[in-house]
Order: structure tokens, then C-alpha cells, then sequence
């Protein structure tokens, strides 16, 4: 078997992790490889050399005391990764045991770093300040550029890599964010006659500030999101 670990500070309790680990197909399709999701069967697609391998697993979920456990189980071997808080430090172990074994090194240590950095972005999500959010709808407060990458991340725990986020505020400001295969593309702005739009193609597990400095968000808002 080959193992590599990763690890990340978190700011969060155990019971924030929980929440988010116990609903994979809301945090797997951010995860490194990944191909797609259908009921619990998983596809990884994980390059090797010039070439790229296909992996299709039957996915189990463990949660026990401060450890969390994906078994992925297929035709070509099992894929383990173990999600672990020791004090305030997240330790992600990927583990592999089937065909390939030996090359494995530098994939098992680019999933378990992304999963990691992944889920310390998720848990940040988790926490942004989104009064509700039922079905498609919700309400959200005090949008700013260090909140809104937040509310962004927290969507997309919601659903998926490919959804269209929309906002109107009392006073009229209308706030519009579009996400494509997980990349946010576009944020658009309108306050009276005054339209600001932003172009980009940024990972929503990587998104910053720095895209919103000088939006005017610092209001409340009732949002809508789709899926496209």
C-alpha cells in the first residue's frame, strides 16, 4: 500500500468538518481528479506519465471519534482517505492499494494536498454569513470582499460546479455570479445606471478578496441560485 498525508490548520470545530464530510457529493466534485458522481459510485480520472487512467470506485463513509474515512473500492484496487483532527490541525491520508501501486507517489500526494486545502476553503464556506438558505433561495447580510468568496463557496456546497448566483438589495443593487465547471467566470454589479462587470476564471476552492475590493455589497440581499 501507498500513503501520503497532508495537513492543514483549521479554525473550526470537529462538528463543522463533520457537517461537511458526511455529504460527499458536495465536497467530491471539488476534489483532485475528480470525474464524476452518480448515487455512490465514483470516477477519478488520475494522469500517469502521458497517459491518463480511468478509476471507478463504490464509495463507503466512516465517521467516527475525530476521523472521518472514504473507502473507495473498485476493479483496480481501494482507495482510503482518512480525514483526522488532532487539536486544531486537519491530517488528510490518501492511501492506494491495487494496480499502479508503485507510481502512485505524486498522485496520492496531489489528492490528499488538494482535499485538504478543499475542505479548509469548505469549512470557511460553512461559516459565511448566510442567514438561510432553503432549496434555491436564502438571504445573506453584509456582503463584503472577505464574506462574499465565502457565500460563493458555501453555493457551491449547495449545488455543485455550475450554478448562476443572483442578489437584489432593497435599495435596488443587483449582484450576479457565474460559476462554470467550478471556475468562477463572472461577477456582475448594478446599481442604478452604473453596471461593473468582472471577468475571470478562478477555482471557487481558490477564490480571495480581491476579486470584490470596491463592489458595493455591504448591504443585505435576497439571493437566488440555479443550477446551469
Amino acid at each position: 500500500m501507498k500513503s501520503k498525508s497532508w495537513e492543514v490548520e483549521l479554525p473550526y470545530p470537529w462538528e463543522t468538518l463533520v457537517l461537511i464530510l458526511s455529504e460527499p457529493k458536495k465536497t467530491l466534485p471539488f476534489f483532485p481528479y475528480f470525474e464524476k458522481l452518480e448515487g455512490n459510485r465514483v470516477s477519478f480520472k488520475v494522469p500517469r506519465f502521458i497517459f491518463n487512467f480511468g478509476y471507478e470506485f463504490e464509495l463507503d463513509v466512516g465517521i467516527g471519534r475525530n476521523e472521518v474515512i472514504y473507502t473507495f473500492r473498485g476493479d483496480k484496487g481501494i482507495l482510503t482517505v482518512t480525514f483526522k483532527m488532532e487539536g486544531n490541525r486537519l491530517k488528510v491520508t490518501a492511501s492506494w492499494a491495487g494496480f499502479g501501486e508503485t507510481f502512485m507517489g505524486k498522485p496520492l500526494q496531489n489528492f490528499a494536498k488538494g482535499i485538504a486545502e478543499a475542505i479548509k476553503e469548505f469549512c470557511s464556506a460553512a461559516t459565511c454569513p448566510l442567514v438561510k438558505f432553503s432549496g434555491n433561495e436564502g438571504e445573506v447580510e453584509h456582503i463584503d470582499p472577505d464574506t462574499a468568496p465565502a457565500l460563493i463557496k458555501r453555493i457551491a456546497m449547495e449545488l455543485g460546479k455550475d450554478f448562476v448566483l443572483e442578489g437584489w438589495a432593497e435599495d435596488g443593487t443587483y449582484l450576479s455570479v457565474k460559476v462554470v465547471e467550478g471556475n468562477l467566470k463572472e461577477i456582475r454589479v448594478r446599481q442604478g445606471m452604473k453596471e461593473s462587470v468582472i471577468e475571470a476564471d478562478v477555482p471557487v476552492v481558490e477564490l480571495g478578496s480581491e476579486l470584490f475590493e470596491g463592489l458595493p455589497l455591504d448591504r443585505k440581499f435576497r439571493i437566488k441560485a440555479k443550477k446551469i
